[in-house]
């Protein structure tokens, strides 16, 4: 994770479901703060139980540390302490309580829940008033929200097409697009309960010019399995309630950094593809969310999968990649080559997929730098140039603009049995000339380095292998 991110931090926007659903959410914000640099945190609750909330305008206060010295009592807007009877209850709170006690020990806690008729103009001016009036940078403010409920359970079964959660990105993205912007559209809010709660907290966000990035975004529907939880499902049987975590504050807003959610729906948007082969499902119409920064970098990248052999082994069975091109987005690349998995496994590799064995596969993507940092040599000069310990991969270049690739993981793979020489000869025959066809004077190689990710179903993790 970007520690410098979370170090300018100021304010999240959270779901609030129980441990199982919205606890990792919740916990890829919390495990990544330093809890004892706030003193105070401000929680922003959602009201589900709304009796009489359309007629009662003042703020319930589910929780006030006596720290805050009943601030808030005193200010624009009405507070309550007098709970209703849906205030009470409110689960919002309840399911969040114990992990802000457990990873900010150290802070006081102030809950505040406004009602459908509360003035939320009000009550955002009095928080504002109360951090500028104390250290900034002690301040934890949270709202919370989830996003879609749909299925039976919900009465909720004819708002998405199949499949329904390719669904949920298209109609979730704009609202979540906007929530990165601090702009709220009266026309997306419907999706969310807790709306009054994400208002007051844009409404804040705004007036400091806070940045903001998503960290998590997933549904209830597959919780136990992480690439299943980025993926697409193609079962027409579903329910779920989808979420989102976005922190905010004064850190840079660098498209150029992928966050570890960039990374999951990637390596989920390889499997859907594939998966997508069992199904009438056109692979062209699984765009990743706008916000997603794979959308923003134009990076080649190689994706692929290893399949368990006979020893019970792992060994690669598809393996594709798109070199950059401007007009092209890291999502563009991963598309188009993840198109061809299935077919290369079945021609080339001769280990083809069945919807069986595709949840034990292993998925893989390597992310190539940018082109513009690679180190152009003559290929003559390999032996002097050329590192083979893993780090380095090398974009061949011989004659007829015959051109391949090894990625990093050839050398790793050969680096006690290969010398570079031989390394050479084989790329020049992978780009289809002769094996001595490096050493022309005319032919040249670029160095590069790349990121490397991996999901391991022993595990359930995504690991970086390199890099």
């Amino acid at each position: 994770m970007n520690e410098f991110i979370f170090n300018n931090l100021t304010g999240a926007i959270i779901p609030h479901s129980g441990k199982l659903y919205g606890g990792p959410a919740r916990d890829n914000i919390f495990k990544n703060l330093k809890g004892d640099k706030f003193k105070y945190i401000i929680y922003i609750a959602a009201l589900h139980d709304n009796t009489n909330s359309n007629i009662d305008d003042s703020i319930y206060i589910l929780k006030e540390d006596t720290e805050f010295n009943n601030y808030f009592i005193n200010c624009q807007a009405i507070y309550n302490k007098n709970l209703s009877n849906g205030a009470k209850k409110e689960h919002s709170f309840i399911w969040v309580e114990s992990e802000l006690k457990e990873n900010f020990k150290k802070a006081k806690i102030l809950v505040l829940c406004p009602t459908f008729s509360s003035d939320l103009i009000k009550l955002s001016n009095d928080i504002i008033k109360f951090i500028e009036n104390n250290n900034k940078d002690n301040i934890l403010l949270l709202a919370t929200t989830d996003l879609i409920h749909y299925g039976e359970r919900f009465n909720n079964l004819n708002y998405l097409s199949y499949p329904h959660q390719l669904n949920k990105w298209r109609k979730e993205e704009i609202l979540i697009n906007d929530l990165l912007k601090n702009e709220i559209n009266n026309e997306n809010i419907n999706i969310m309960c807790g709306r009054n709660a994400i208002k007051t907290f844009i409404y804040i966000s705004k007036y400091f010019n806070w940045n903001a990035k998503v960290i998590d975004y997933y549904d209830s529907y597959e919780m136990n399995n992480l690439i299943n939880r980025y993926s697409i499902t193609f079962d027409n049987n579903i329910e779920f309630v989808s979420y989102v975590s976005i922190i905010y504050g004064k850190f840079e807003n660098n498209d150029c950094i992928l966050l570890p959610i960039d990374i999951y729906l990637g390596i989920g948007l390889i499997k859907t593809i594939i998966h997508s082969n069992f199904t009438n499902i056109d692979p062209d119409l699984f765009k990743l969310p706008m916000w997603c920064n794979l959308n923003k970098l134009n990076n080649g990248i190689f994706v692929g999968t290893q399949q368990l052999n006979n020893d019970n082994n792992y060994e690669t069975n598809s393996c594709c990649g798109s070199f950059q091109q401007d007009y092209k987005s890291i999502y563009d690349n991963i598309i188009s080559s993840s198109k061809n998995l299935f077919n290369d496994a079945k021609n080339r590799w001769k280990k083809e997929y069945t919807i069986n064995n595709l949840y034990k596969h292993k998925f893989k993507i390597d992310i190539l730098d940018d082109k513009n940092i690679w180190k152009l040599y003559k290929s003559a000069t390999a032996n002097e140039n050329l590192i083979l310990d893993g780090n380095y991969g090398v974009y061949l270049k011989i004659a007829e603009n015959k051109v391949a690739t090894f990625l990093p993981c050839v050398a790793e793979e050969n680096k006690d049995k290969l010398s570079i020489n031989e390394y050479m000869q084989y790329l020049s025959i992978k780009a289809g000339g002769e094996k001595d066809d490096w050493k022309n004077e005319d032919s040249l190689m670029y160095i590069y380095k790349c990121s490397s990710y991996i999901y391991e179903p022993e595990t359930n993790s995504v690991k970086k292998l390199i890099k």
